[in-house]
């Protein structure tokens, strides 16, 4: 058990002992088509990642920020609160309804 918790934690600490470990397993059992749908598997994986990461940016930038700024902006003209005070409180309010709207 102890050999086993070494050989795992030794390939953790060498991410590209882990990858090539990965890379020589799948050329062997599947050949190389299998390395090829594998690349192919962990490209679209990565294209997903990124493309929900830069929809949420979008997102904040639209739902949250630019209504927080218009909001905070209007309301230091009718009550007695700086900007400074006023914006997090419309920021925590536009950040919950684009979790309900989410």
């Amino acid at each position: 058990m102890n050999e086993l918790w070494q050989s795992i934690s030794s390939q953790f600490t060498d991410p590209n002992g882990l990858f090539m470990a990965a890379r020589l397993f799948i050329e062997e059992k599947f050949g190389t088509p299998g390395l090829i749908a594998a690349g192919i598997l962990l490209a679209v994986i990565i294209m997903v990642i990124i493309s929900k990461v830069v929809k949420l940016s979008f997102d904040i930038v639209r739902f949250v920020i630019i209504p927080s700024v218009a909001v905070t902006f209007i309301g230091t003209y009718f009550l007695p609160y700086s900007f400074v005070y006023i914006l997090p409180v419309t920021v925590a309010f536009f950040s919950i309804v684009l979790i309900i709207k989410g």
